[in-house]
C-alpha cells in the first residue's frame, strides 16, 4: 500500500543560513577550538608557537609608585624585579606575555608630550597593554580611521612601536612582531603569568567595533551582562561594558590561591575570599596603591 504522506513530501532544498546565525556559530565553534568550555585556565588545544597579530605581546602596570608596585607584586607573585628603562622596572624570571611596571605620571606626561590627549583617569592605575601586529604602519592608519589617536611608529631597542589611545581614552601601543618572537601562553604557565584580561570600557559596540578594525578581534557573548569573550588571544581576554571610568583589570596564575589571598593581605592589599568559578579559584584584588587585578588557581 503506498505511503499517502508520499504526495507531500518535499525535495531538500540546501537554503542560505541567516548571515548573523552563521556568524554566530562560527564563533561558538571557535571558542569551542580554542577553549574547552568551563577550563580557559587549562586550554590543551594546539596553539601557534609564534605571537599573532592581536596578541598581548607586552604589558604593564601603570602605577602612582613603582618601587612600591615592585616590592607588593614581587612578595604576592614572586616576582623578580629589576631595573629598566627610566623609571619604569621589568619583570624578569620569563613571565608571560612580557611584563613591566611603569610611573602612570610619567606615562601620561610622555603620550602628552608625543601630541596624544590621555585623559587624566590614566595618571592612576591600570594594565598597560601593547599589542603585536602584522604591519605596524597599517596598523596606525587603521587606529586613525577608526576614529583613535596614533603616533607615527618609531624605532626602539626592543623594536618599531606607536603608542595610540582608542575612541574612547583608553590608551594602548602597538609594535611590529617579529616572526620568530615566541607567543605567550593562552592563559599562563606559571604562578606570577597573565591568565586573562579584562578590558573595561564605557561602550562595548565601539570598543568591539574599533579592536575588530584595528586588530582584527572577533568577540562572541560572555557569560555575564555586557560580557564579550574576545576569541583567539594570548593571553585569554574580554570586553566588559557600561563601565564610568576605563581600565584593564589584569588576572594572574597562582599556584595556591588560599596562600596568595594571605600574601595580599600581609602586603597590605585587599582580597576577597576565594570563589569556585568553572575555571578555577578567583580572588578579586587591590595592591596597596588600590590597583586592581585578580588571582585565581585552576
Amino acid at each position: 500500500m503506498p505511503d499517502p504522506f508520499d504526495a507531500l513530501r518535499m525535495p531538500i532544498v540546501p537554503v542560505q543560513p541567516h548571515a548573523a546565525f552563521a556568524e554566530h556559530l562560527r564563533s561558538r565553534l571557535e571558542r569551542a577550538l580554542l577553549r574547552p568550555e568551563g577550563d580557559f585556565m587549562n586550554s590543551t588545544t594546539t596553539n601557534p608557537t609564534s605571537i599573532q597579530p592581536g596578541d598581548f605581546g607586552y604589558v604593564s602596570l601603570w602605577v602612582p609608585d613603582v618601587q612600591k608596585a615592585a616590592d607588593f607584586f614581587s612578595a604576592v607573585l614572586g616576582w623578580t624585579v629589576k631595573p629598566g628603562s627610566n623609571e619604569a622596572r621589568l619583570v624578569g624570571g620569563d613571565i608571560q606575555p612580557n611584563h613591566g611596571i611603569a610611573s602612570s605620571v610619567a606615562a601620561a606626561e610622555y603620550f602628552s608630550q608625543a601630541g596624544l590627549r590621555l585623559p587624566s583617569q590614566f595618571a592612576q592605575s591600570t594594565l598597560f597593554l601593547c599589542f603585536a601586529v602584522g604591519d605596524i604602519s597599517a596598523a596606525v592608519d587603521h587606529v586613525r580611521a577608526a576614529g583613535g589617536q596614533a603616533e607615527a611608529p618609531n624605532a626602539q631597542p626592543h623594536g618599531t612601536i606607536a603608542n595610540c589611545i582608542d575612541d574612547q581614552g583608553m590608551p594602548f601601543a602597538i609594535y611590529q612582531a617579529s616572526p620568530d618572537e615566541q607567543r605567550p601562553a593562552v592563559n599562563g604557565a606559571r604562578q606570577g603569568d597573565v591568565s586573562y584580561i579584562t578590558l573595561e570600557v564605557g561602550d562595548s559596540d565601539r570598543a568591539r567595533a574599533f579592536y575588530g578594525s584595528v586588530l582584527g578581534w572577533r568577540v562572541e557573548h560572555g557569560r555575564v551582562r555586557d560580557g564579550w569573550q574576545v576569541l583567539g588571544t594570548a593571553p585569554m581576554a574580554g570586553l566588559s561594558g557600561g563601565h564610568t571610568q576605563a581600565t584593564c583589570v589584569p588576572l594572574y596564575r597562582v599556584d595556591d590561591i588560599k596562600a596568595a589571598v594571605e600574601r595580599v593581605r600581609a602586603a597590605g592589599g585587599t582580597a576577597s575570599d576565594p570563589t569556585q568559578e568553572p575555571y578555577g579559584w578567583v580572588s578579586s584584588c587591590t595592591d596597596d596603591q588600590r590597583t586592581r587585578f585578580s588571582i585565581a588557581q585552576s
